[in-house]
């Protein structure tokens, strides 16, 4: 029997259909079950001039929005910790929010914590700025701070330090709180020298402020890239202090700028289209 025309386009249509379906049901199955239990390592080399020749090859490790608890469970920061113990990096980074929610702390944690933050071995420093969840209350904060002090991490908030190999040339790593007093963060800074910027919020860097000072590099993270990004339309939610700069929004500013998704999970168990990650950075000048 001879197929009409009109019956060839109802099976390409239908054909286009399942495709559709199928395609679907695969994303949602990766983004439930296989995306927020991967780890993307990105590689980037930063080249610039102000960056010493002692410097030469030093490699920062930056990651952010562990939010250790329900989601981010002990397996997950196992495979976590032994991809940056591997990696051995000379500068460790974290961008803030340790922990998920405050139900999650005890003794046991608490002390897990600082035995694979403990573990890093960065021997030109190991450093972090606070989030809006390590500040959630008197016993959130108290707590993070504790678990820093006890794993040899200095938290930069609203200061700026040196890092140097060996050598009196350096760079400059600037961590900022979250509501930043940007005259203290950023005094002292050179546009001789490479000037690293961390903020854990990324409107932040959308201040006008900043665009007045010498900054090489911004990071920050807070929202995860929503976790959830649909192609086109962006991520499913909007997020406090994320509005204005996100994965789905840039801008040109003064200076350039990485938004990380970040290697945890909040909210709800499911990434799509924001795969966990973090950032391998090799200096040189």
């Amino acid at each position: 029997m001879e197929i009409t025309n009109l019956q060839k386009k109802l099976i390409i249509l239908l054909s286009i259909l399942v495709g559709i379906m199928v395609s679907i049901t695969f994303s949602l199955y990766r983004a439930i079950y296989v995306n927020p239990n991967n780890l993307n390592v990105i590689y980037q080399t930063l080249q610039d001039e102000a960056i010493p020749t002692s410097l030469n090859d030093v490699s920062i490790l930056y990651f952010t929005d562990l939010e250790f608890g329900e989601f981010q469970n002990q397996e997950r920061t196992e495979n976590l910790f032994n991809t940056i113990y591997d990696l051995a990096p000379d500068v460790v980074i974290f961008g803030g929010d340790l922990y998920d929610s405050s139900d999650q702390i005890n003794d046991e944690n608490n002390q897990l914590l600082i035995n694979y933050l403990s573990k890093i071995d960065a021997p030109l420093g190991k450093f972090a700025v606070l989030g809006e969840k390590d500040q959630l209350d008197e016993t959130m904060f108290n707590t993070v701070n504790s678990i820093y002090s006890n794993s040899q991490f200095e938290i930069l908030s609203d200061i700026n330090v040196k890092i140097g190999n060996q050598s009196t040339a350096s760079i400059r790593l600037i961590g900022l709180s979250s509501q930043p007093n940007f005259e203290q963060a950023l005094s002292n800074l050179s546009s001789d020298e490479y000037n690293l910027l961390i903020s854990h919020y990324p409107d932040t860097l959308v201040n006008e402020t900043l665009a007045s000072y010498p900054i090489s590099l911004a990071l920050a993270g807070h929202s995860h890239g929503t976790q959830v990004t649909y192609p086109i339309i962006g991520g499913y939610r909007s997020i406090e202090n994320a509005t204005q700069l996100n994965r789905s929004i840039s801008k040109n500013l003064s200076f350039d700028y990485i938004i990380s998704s970040g290697v945890g999970c909040t909210n709800v168990n499911v990434r799509l289209l924001s795969t966990p990650e973090i950032y391998y950075f090799n200096l040189h000048h």
